[in-house]
Parts: C-alpha cells; sequence; structure tokens
C-alpha cells in the first residue's frame, strides 16, 4: 500500500511547472515580445523613410520638370532704352554662373503660358550653413520706361560698340521660391551659338549681344547620394528662341 502511494505521489508531482521553469519562459517570452517590437519599429522606420525619400523624389522631379518649361520657354525680349538720348535696344537676359535673368511666357507659380514673365535663376548660400540653394524670382515683366528703374542697373557703351547692360546683383524677394536645398554647388552654363569649331559650354554669355544662348545647362552637386539622384546631377535645356523676334 506505501509503494502505491509513493508512486501516485511522484507521478502527480512530475505533471506540472516548477517556478523556475515558469520564470524562465516568461523570460524568453519577454525576449521575444521586445525582438518583434524592434522589428516592429525598424521596418516602419524604414516604410516612412522610404515613402519621405520617394515623395521628395517625385517633388524634384516636378520641379525640374517646370524649370524646363520655363527656361525653354525664354523670349527673345528687346527693350527700347535711351543712352546718351539715343533709342537703343537691349536684349533682356544675362546669364553668369551664379544664376540666369530672362523673360519667359511660361509661369512657374501659376504652372501655366500665357503673358511674359520675368524670371530669376540664382544659387544663394543658407544662412546657417554652407548649403546652396536654388531660388526663383518671378513678376510680370514691367514695361520698358520701369525697366531702367527695377531691372537694368546701368547701360554703357562696349568695346565693339554696343550697348551693354549692367544688371544688379540677384538678391532674394518677399515672394521668392526656394527650389532645390542643402546641395553643396549649383552652377550654371551657357550653349553659345554654333560656329565652325562646334558648340561647347561656357560659363559667362555676355549681356547686350542680339541673340540668346542655344541652351542652358545647370549643374548641382549633392553632399550625398540618395534616391532623389546622384551625387553629381545635371540636366540641358534647349532654346528655341535663340534668333531675333
Amino acid at each position: 500500500m506505501s509503494l502505491r502511494r509513493t508512486a501516485r505521489r511522484t507521478t502527480s508531482s512530475s505533471s506540472g511547472f516548477t517556478l523556475m521553469e515558469l520564470l524562465v519562459s516568461m523570460t524568453l517570452m519577454g525576449f521575444v515580445a521586445v525582438a518583434v517590437l524592434f522589428g516592429f519599429r525598424i521596418g516602419t522606420n524604414a516604410w516612412a523613410k522610404g515613402g519621405a525619400n520617394l515623395e521628395r523624389l517625385r517633388t524634384t522631379q516636378a520641379t525640374f520638370d517646370l524649370v524646363n518649361r520655363q527656361i525653354g520657354s525664354m523670349k527673345a525680349y528687346y527693350s527700347m532704352q535711351k543712352l546718351n538720348e539715343a533709342p537703343v535696344e537691349l536684349l533682356l537676359f544675362e546669364g553668369t554662373p551664379e544664376g540666369m535673368r530672362f523673360v519667359s511666357n511660361f509661369s512657374f507659380k501659376s504652372r501655366s503660358a500665357g503673358g511674359l514673365w520675368l524670371v530669376e535663376y540664382f544659387a544663394m548660400k543658407s544662412k546657417d550653413s554652407e548649403q546652396v540653394d536654388l531660388m526663383l524670382n518671378e513678376t510680370r515683366l514691367p514695361p520698358d520706361e520701369m525697366l531702367a528703374q527695377s531691372v537694368f542697373r546701368d547701360i554703357e557703351i562696349g568695346e565693339d560698340n554696343r550697348p551693354i547692360v549692367r544688371f544688379p546683383a540677384f538678391q532674394p524677394g518677399p515672394d521668392s521660391m526656394r527650389l532645390i536645398e542643402d546641395a553643396q554647388e549649383i552652377q550654371f552654363q551657357y550653349f553659345a551659338p554654333l560656329t565652325p569649331q562646334g558648340q561647347a559650354p561656357v560659363q559667362t554669355v555676355t549681356t547686350g549681344k542680339d541673340r540668346l544662348p542655344q541652351g542652358v545647362k545647370i549643374a548641382i552637386r549633392w553632399n550625398q547620394s540618395d534616391l532623389r539622384s546622384a551625387k553629381d546631377f545635371s540636366f540641358v535645356v534647349p532654346i528655341h528662341a535663340s534668333v531675333r523676334q
């Protein structure tokens, strides 16, 4: 009889969990829960980052498309001014490595064609860092009598006896738009009209000439590569209004 009772007690005690086993199991389940939560957070952050990069890529592509349309719609606008009381015609265009100033019939802000717009694209350093931003100034083209006050800084005769326009420095205004941010470098290059030797981009186009450049190249260098573009990115916009209109 005593042997049967001992066997029953042994069997009943071996069928349950000890306190140590429960603690170990709960600890392991806690580790698994933490690992699952950590992996979920990593996946959520990666998803959010990928969505933000995709949205930035789409915004940048849309910006470049609008810039391409506005520069491609450049017009050879000649303003009637006076130099030493004599009437002169001046081509309203300026091209430097830091920016360009021209007339277009396409508005970046309204994303539509119609009328004439005075447009300025220029690179500007950020106030708090050495990063460079691409800025846009766009206003309705003022009448010729107002251009001498608001756009032309000075008019003089050059060495080839042609009038030369001096423009003021590019400056942001209250309505300026920041198109590209946090670039390392932004440069403008211009394709001069074809010559027997061919065609190559130049850094600066002399103002006061009779023709616009045949194309504009904008080169952008980012601080690092990302989904938006490669570290070095450039695009060329052909201009179809190079002849006098």
